[in-house]
């Protein structure tokens, strides 16, 4: 489109006595290098991203301006006055610019403008380059600017111009885009932001009025924490903690463990409880009782169906071990700066309240233990009277008639430093349990066995072995890859017989198998009495000679003597034992005629059945064989 001369003519530099303009308006020549200055000290001033808003905001005005001086000097259409723009642009010696695209229309009065195109010898890059290197994004703020100022004073609408690509990124040219507000939607939000930037002393201002406040929430959390760690130094529990921060929030506290059962509490009421835990239990959709798992690893807040939850976990040796929570009922309530903060020292401070309730508890434990070893090695000789004394200190009551069971641990991997740290939780699962149900045990530990001194009393409404069930279930399902079996003494009625009871425990366990994970020692009969007895080498004997020429220390022989012990287990039921052995059955009937040829017995013959099956199992109570069924 040919363009009038007279129009450009007009807005070209003049001198007058000292004076330039540019059609009516006085300028004046900067070099380049100083603008540069300029940038750089912008930036070192105010920061990078303050500079973008006020070029952006500088180079708005100086397109507007020359929009107006156009607007002055000629009388062209709405696309005319558009081009001249790059023209003008490049006559003011910021860039050479060039359209490529223009796009005009008008619906209900306004226009819609789209416009693409390049600027070539940028000053604004050349500067950038030099003095911080080549930039990760586009830096032409002034020129963007300014072209977004000119088109929006001659449309009348609020136009923005972006950079997709700059030559301060390395490329060749500028690549810019034109496009009314309305066209780019959401954008162009930052650089609608530059054009409603405050002024830097009302920003100040604000700044100073949030470090204010920030301030004195940080003076509160600090006094807070100051409370906290007074009780901490004073030996106070969690309890008194959790008032302190209570009665300083007015916010309802709440300290679980990992399952949820209430630690701690305040401004709670206690048949509240149950509710608030069965929300969030239906919020996580699990049930925690049976699959522990963390809830939050760090603070949250949590919409649940009647209430609010600000939660956050308590960590303690790089472990999970319970939440603290702020409890709401109206959000109102939540203060987003104090709150957190507030939560988080408190969950430091319920750390080191369980740190030391933790030590106490192991060191009372281990203490128990070391009891429980000198029960058991006191024999009928040691003094009654004075065990049972002792026992009292504890809680536990001696005269009472008690049961000793032992649990088998079978780890899966074979990693000693594993075993050791799960054999550790294990005996603290152990003892929350027993904290948790009243239940003052005895707890000590052999190698990989678990011996637990239990009070007739404490176990009258189930019964012990339905108790060591569910303690082996529970145990199971919180550690799934340890396999728990267990063995349980005759009941007995005089602490002098404790060792005897634990050797009954122990010799009942060697039998326990996947078939039958709880074996009480009254469910072994003779050959367990025998035992007993010390009749073990008469026994071995028989044992030995009624499995005659299936010779035992024979490795061949192992898993031919597995499949018999589970064949008589079963009753001679093929389909059972060969399902429990993963065998066909006509693998299995091979394996049984096999047996039967080298024992020269019949073993469907109840009395043959019978004493093998006695034989085997004396065998393995008395730790000859181990065939591998657990």
């Amino acid at each position: 489109m040919n363009k009038p001369k007279s129009v450009l003519d007009q807005l070209e530099l003049k001198f007058d006595n000292g004076y330039i303009y540019m059609g009516q308006s006085r300028s004046m020549i900067v070099a380049t290098n100083a603008l540069g200055l300029l940038r750089r000290d912008l930036i070192r001033d105010m920061g990078f991203e303050r500079m973008k808003g006020f070029l952006f905001r500088y180079g708005w005005n100086l397109g507007r301006q020359d929009a107006k001086e156009l607007l002055n000097h000629a009388n062209c259409t709405v696309e005319e006055y558009i081009q001249y723009g790059p023209t003008l642009h490049t006559m003011k010696g910021h860039v050479k610019a060039r359209c490529t695209l223009l796009e005009i229309k008008k619906e209900n009065g306004k226009y819609q403008v789209t416009m693409e195109g390049y600027w070539s010898h940028s000053y604004e890059a050349e500067e950038h380059v030099r003095h911080f290197g080549i930039s990760s994004i586009p830096v032409c703020f002034t020129l963007s600017g300014y072209a977004s100022g000119f088109v929006s004073e001659i449309i009348g609408e609020k136009t923005i111009f972006k950079e997709m690509a700059c030559q301060g990124m390395g490329k060749e040219q500028c690549h810019w885009i034109g496009k009314t507000v309305e066209l780019w939607g959401k954008e162009v939000e930052q650089e609608l932001c530059y054009l409603d930037e405050s002024p830097i002393v009302e920003e100040l201002a604000a700044t100073y009025e949030k470090l204010l406040e920030e301030r004195n929430n940080l003076k509160f959390v600090t006094a807070v924490h100051k409370k906290l760690t007074e009780e901490i130094i004073k030996g106070n529990n969690l309890d008194s903690v959790v008032h302190q921060v209570f009665q300083a929030t007015n916010i309802p506290v709440l300290i679980e463990n990992l399952h949820l059962h209430p630690m701690a509490y305040a401004g709670i009421p206690s048949d509240e409880l149950e509710q608030y835990k069965n929300e969030l239990v239906d919020y996580l959709g699990k049930n925690p009782f049976c699959q522990p798992q963390a809830i939050v690893t760090s603070t949250h807040l949590l919409h649940l169906r009647h209430h609010y939850r600000l939660m956050t976990p308590i960590f303690l040796q790089n472990k999970i071990v319970g939440y603290c929570s702020f409890i709401y009922h109206d959000l109102d309530q939540f203060n987003a700066s104090i709150s957190p903060m507030i939560l988080e020292r408190l969950a430091s401070v319920g750390s080191v309240c369980l740190l030391n309730e933790k030590t106490k508890l192991e060191s009372y434990e281990r203490m128990k233990g070391f009891f429980l070893e000198e029960i058991i090695n006191a024999g009928q000789q040691g003094n009654y009277h004075d065990l049972i004394m002792k026992a009292g200190l504890i809680g536990v009551d001696l005269s009472k008639p008690f049961y000793i069971c032992v649990l088998d641990c079978r780890f899966q991997e074979d990693d000693l430093s594993k075993e050791l740290e799960l054999q550790k939780e294990i005996l603290s699962f152990l003892t929350a349990y027993g904290n948790e149900q009243k239940q003052n045990m005895l707890i000590g530990q052999r190698a990989k066995h678990l011996i637990l001194l239990v009070t007739e009393d404490q176990v009258e409404k189930a019964g012990i072995q339905p108790w060591l069930s569910k303690m082996v279930d529970l145990l199971s399902s919180q550690f799934s890859s340890v396999k728990f079996y267990g063995g349980i003494s005759s009941k007995v009625n005089n602490v002098s017989y404790a060792g005897d009871a634990y050797k009954e425990a122990l010799t009942s366990v060697r039998v326990a198998s996947k078939h039958q994970q709880i074996i009480s020692f009254e469910s072994l009969g003779v050959v367990g009495v025998l035992i007993n007895e010390k009749n073990e080498q008469e026994v071995k004997k028989i044992a030995k000679a009624c499995l005659g020429n299936l010779k035992l220390d024979d490795p061949k022989n192992i898993e031919l003597l597995r499949t018999l012990y589970i064949f008589l287990v079963n009753g001679g039921n093929l389909e059972q034992t060969a399902a429990d052995l993963a065998l066909s059955i006509s693998g299995l009937r091979y394996r049984v005629s096999k047996i039967e040829s080298i024992l020269q017995q019949e073993l469907r013959n109840p009395m043959i059945h019978h004493q093998l099956l006695l034989s085997i199992q004396s065998l393995m109570m008395i730790g000859e064989i181990d065939i591998g069924i657990k």
